[in-house]
């Protein structure tokens, strides 16, 4: 039995043609995502450094008034500003890690949505070029019941969090450092 190669050429074409467009979304998303990150630290930076230089102002100004920092209003009004401005950087970062998971979500959906209809436009393609169902439908079973199959949906469920323990765990290292927060005291 020949295969007939034009329904097939029109299939991987189309197969391929998804594939690029699911990577390319991907690829966007991942650099969106890197984007905002860098946006978030620097804006760490920033409240980073307006506290450090509040909070010499206030030395200062306390020091030029002949008041100690042994204890007492001093000190306080300094451990307020360091706490409003630690804070204000956990803020920041909460913001910014649920935009970035959004964004990561959007993007999987877009890459698997992607992916599902260049798979439906293959197998149209594949029957508007003359290609024979029963080849098909036989090639589908044999891949999902091999070992490529079983890994692949090994995979899919892995991401979907179903043997993980649950949905919407975020990793416990969000990317930012608070080496200029360390500097500040």
């Amino acid at each position: 039995m020949a295969l007939p190669l034009l329904p097939i050429i029109l299939a991987v074409t189309a197969l391929g043609s998804g594939i690029v467009q699911g990577i390319s979304s991907a690829k966007n998303t991942k650099n969106e995502a890197k984007a905002l990150q860098q946006q978030a630290q620097d804006q760490i930076n920033e409240r980073a450094r307006q506290a450090k230089k509040l909070m010499s102002q206030q030395k200062t100004s306390f020091l030029k008034s002949g008041v100690y920092f042994d204890s007492g209003s001093p000190l306080a009004v300094i451990n307020e500003t360091y706490d409003t401005m630690n804070q204000d950087i956990n803020a920041i970062t909460n913001d910014s890690n649920t935009k970035i998971n959004n964004l990561m979500r959007q993007g999987k959906t877009a890459f698997f949505g992607s992916l599902i209809e260049s798979v439906a436009n293959a197998g149209m393609a594949y029957f508007m070029g003359g290609g024979d169902s029963k080849l098909l439908s036989s090639a589908g079973q044999k891949i999902s019941n091999s070992q490529i199959g079983t890994s692949f949906q090994n995979w899919y469920n892995g991401l979907r969090g179903w043997n993980k323990g649950g949905f919407g765990q975020l990793p416990t290292n969000n990317g930012y450092t608070n080496s200029n927060v360390n500097k500040i005291v």
